[in-house]
């Protein structure tokens, strides 16, 4: 904080976190003016605002760049307002660094569109088996996506090692006539980025164009289109390098650590792409063996395991299979990329095919599961030592990567022919039931067991009885509302399906939903929801009840083949009921599985005229880029974020933030899983629109849903108190006593906690400007309360009124400034009395 003089623009006041922050001494600051804190390029702009005409109030300036003294520039937020200081006109100004911020704000921009952009990629490889139309394709999404200045792309012949541009987007036709490419070490252009990546096989990244001295020759054609940084990126086929891709941006330093690591992913989706496309030509390879490692894939492997069993039919042997899976796969795939992933699954392909003995057969079945074959066995107890020291002593060790070494372990499910089966599809059957035992109870391996196929049966058994409850009509609609949080009324209400089992009784959909997505059941109960919420709202409606829109869930499945996009009309047609009467709720997993499709099937579904929600909004991506671009109306802040949120500083700000960032893209939010008084007036005094939980109900039949409608049943919202409250918490209630007597003829309304839980209960339901807090007590100490309380509330004025203290932790607090002033027990009357007063009116100063 600083003044400065409004004619001379010299400071002539400082504070100490200036001096601290800036670099300069008290003295040297006020030797300057507010011209000397500004780098050259922000003077134009002071001139012009030091022109506005003066403000009589608070002046919100905006974001500034400043210069500190070690000559380091930072952003600064500038509030400001005019004074008389020292008999002079001055303004005084609020400088906050928000340096940290922005360039936070800036990383979520940039890999939101990287991201976008790896999306796009992957859509062109999905739909594209052509190679020069997938590069033509892959240099436009860059340009046009991934907000890249040039992308193009260079193939290399296989027996000359010269290359051609195939394709490029961006830039113009007299840049791409100076690019040469080849990936012989001799040739002129050989220590070019591009040449560079082409003969090494590895990516080139040149993140100053202007330093670089192998771009000379178009350097200068390059600085002038507005080129700044660039990387080469080699693209491979049958492990040789076919082609390169060339990337450029507008900006120096642009390919940091984060960036490369997306655009190597990305690189690994284009290698696939490009191997897929060259292997057209060997279909009935790939149909007997996996592309990746080269092993049999599971077509040849079952009919090698029925050749075992055909030869051991007289039954003088066993034979085994063994069901292997590398554990956590997919997150050493999401955490290292795809290409590391590939490298590994080779590695263990190639290590148990060197390990196994002759006569065994190996294959890969998918993702990271492995299937052995053994012919021949004596035991089990063979089939556990052939695990043990040929198979799982080749997983079980670190793979090193990159100089790193990289722990990997796997699990395994054992069948035996012919106990645990007669054929080759049963014996493989039962060694997945015995590899998912295995990988439930943390064993290493496991093998098959009748107690093993109870467990699979049941579940066979539920996918029945689901069918059946559908069949049968079993299921049931229940009616959760939702609440406008500015006037109280009933809004809308979410469907919630339950199975009314006949003889469990009512069964919540957490047991069931998963399996019918996984068995694809919930097509049919999904369709059944969305009529049975149209039949309903239309019965509704003839019988004049006041009606609200109602919420119906959508799985990710149902998208498939468009179908939820023709089943939904077909239902508001069947029923006659306008699409205003129904919305649709997706979670973010869903959307942004696909966000290219889902972009798509939103906006078609907003066509129909319904509105949409984004459920369980921050427990995925919460992405600011992606969110704007989908056309929700509404986001739910998930149920986890609200339990605590008027006593956990965390749950607090991430909920807080929801529902600035969701306003200013012009959306509702609603607060799902709302229990609590003091979780309602939290989400009140933070401009929530809507709340949903059984603080005001839970999910209801149907009849009891349209009771609520026609009662106009209503959240009462009580009006906030303004008088001038005091909050004291202490767990000694003659203490409490004492000063309530005390404070009697103040005119405040006080209100009293026994413990720091309390305090922030009472917090959350009223507005309070002073607080007072004893140091000791249990559960919670004085400091760690009003550490709290000015994370959720830092308008409040904060103080300690306590016998005991530590000293370190009571310091520690007013320095940072969670407590206002620190006062011994016992105390003086009219002392406490001057100071809670005191502690008033900074209050109203500082509001």
């Amino acid at each position: 904080m600083w003044v400065y003089d409004l004619e001379t623009l010299r400071f002539v006041a400082v504070n100490a976190a200036a001096v601290a922050h800036y670099g300069y001494t008290e003295d040297e600051f006020l030797g300057m003016s507010i011209r000397d804190i500004r780098p050259s390029c922000e003077l134009l702009r002071l001139e012009q605002n030091l022109q506005k005409p003066l403000e009589a109030n608070i002046e919100k300036a905006g974001i500034w760049t400043h210069r500190k003294k070690d000559g380091s520039l930072i952003d600064v937020e500038i509030t400001s307002h005019p004074l008389v200081f020292r008999e002079r006109s001055c303004k005084f100004v609020l400088a906050h660094d928000v340096t940290e911020r922005l360039l936070a704000q800036r990383k979520v921009v940039r890999l939101s569109r990287i991201y976008s952009f790896s999306s796009g990629i992957n859509a062109a490889i999905a739909r594209i088996h052509t190679r020069d139309a997938l590069f033509e394709e892959v240099c436009r999404i860059a340009v046009n996506v991934g907000a890249f200045l040039m992308a193009w792309i260079g193939a290399i012949d296989p027996d000359t090692q010269d290359g051609e541009v195939l394709a490029w987007c961006g830039g113009n036709q007299g840049l791409i006539d100076k690019i040469t490419l080849s990936a012989r070490p001799d040739a002129p252009c050989a220590e070019r980025p591009a040449s560079t990546a082409a003969r090494e096989r590895r990516p080139v990244i040149v993140n100053s164009i202007a330093n670089e001295p192998t771009l000379q020759p178009v350097m200068g054609e390059a600085l002038r289109q507005g080129h700044r940084s660039v990387a080469a990126l080699p693209l491979r086929s049958d492990n040789r390098v076919v082609a390169v891709m060339v990337l450029s941006a507008d900006t120096e330093g642009f390919f940091d650590e984060e960036e490369i690591k997306l655009l190597n992913e990305m690189v690994g989706d284009l290698n696939f792409a490009l191997q897929f496309i060259d292997n057209e030509k060997r279909l009935s390879y790939l149909a007997f063996y996996d592309a990746l490692t080269g092993l049999a894939n599971g077509t040849l492997f079952e009919d090698r395991l029925t050749q075992f069993i055909h030869a051991n039919a007289a039954g003088q042997h066993r034979v085994g299979v063994a069901l292997l899976n590398i554990d956590r796969f997919a997150q050493l795939n999401d955490a290292l990329g795809r290409q590391i992933g590939d490298m590994l699954l080779k590695i263990v392909g190639r290590r148990l095919d060197e390990s196994l003995q002759g006569g065994a057969s190996l294959a890969r079945i998918g993702g990271g599961t492995f299937a052995v074959a053994i012919p021949e066995l004596a035991s089990g107890a063979d089939m556990e030592r052939i695990l043990e020291q040929d198979i799982l002593s080749q997983v079980n060790q670190n793979f090193r990567f990159d100089a790193r070494d990289i722990p990997v372990s796997a699990r395994a499910g054992l069948a035996l022919y012919p106990s645990d089966g007669a054929d080759a599809e049963t014996l493989f059957k039962h060694a997945e039931v015995a590899l998912k035992n295995a990988k439930g109870s943390g064993e290493r391996y496991m093998f098959y067991s009748p107690t093993m196929n109870a467990a699979h049966s049941a579940r066979l058994a539920l996918e029945s009885e689901l069918q059946r409850a559908l069949d049968h009509r079993e299921f049931v609609v229940h009616y959760q509302p939702r609440v406008d949080l500015a006037s109280g009324r009933i809004v809308s209400a979410e469907a919630l399906i339950r199975w009314q089992h006949p003889t469990r009784g009512l069964i919540l959909p957490g047991t069931f939903i998963t399996l019918a997505e996984e068995i694809g059941m919930i097509v049919p109960i999904g369709d059944w929801v969305l009529n049975t919420v149209c039949a309903q709202q239309a019965s509704w409606l003839k019988a004049h009840v006041d009606v609200v829109p109602v919420a119906v869930n959508l799985s990710a499945i149902q998208f498939k083949n468009n179908r939820v996009l023709h089943s939904i009309p077909e239902a508001f047609a069947r029923h006659e009921l306008a699409p205003r009467y129904v919305e649709f709720e997706l979670t973010e997993s869903m959307v942004m599985s696909d966000p290219n499709a889902a972009t798509r099937s939103l906006k078609q579904l907003k066509a129909l005229g319904t509105q949409l929600s984004l459920d369980d909004f921050g427990t995925g991506y919460s992405s600011l880029a992606y969110l704007q671009r989908f056309p929700f109306d509404f986001v739910k802040i998930d149920r986890s974020f609200i339990a605590e949120v008027n006593t956990n500083p965390g749950n607090a700000a991430i909920a807080t933030a929801i529902i600035a960032m969701a306003h200013s893209l012009h959306l509702r939010v609603v607060a799902e899983g709302v229990e609590t008084e003091g979780q309602l007036q939290f989400l009140r005094k933070r401009h929530c629109d809507e709340i949903q939980g059984f603080y005001f109900s839970e999910a209801v039949p149907a009849e009891a849903f349209a009771a609520m409608l026609a009662d106009r049943k209503q959240l009462p919202l009580a009006a906030e108190i303004d008088d001038d409250t005091l909050l004291i918490v202490d767990d000694e209630e003659n203490i409490l006593a004492a000063l309530r007597r005390l404070l009697r003829r103040e005119g405040y309304r006080v209100l009293t906690a026994s413990s720091g839980k309390e305090g922030l209960d009472l917090l959350a339901v009223n507005r309070v400007q002073v607080i007072i807090s004893d140091q000791r007590m249990p559960g919670m100490s004085g400091t760690e309360f009003l550490s709290i309380a000015k994370e959720l509330y830092p308008d409040t004025i904060r103080m300690i009124l306590s016998g005991y203290a530590d000293l370190t932790a009571v310091t520690d607090s007013v320095n940072q400034g969670e407590v206002y002033k620190f006062m011994t027990k016992p105390w003086d009357d009219s002392s406490l009395r001057a100071i809670i007063r005191e502690a008033f009116r900074v209050f109203k100063q500082r509001s």
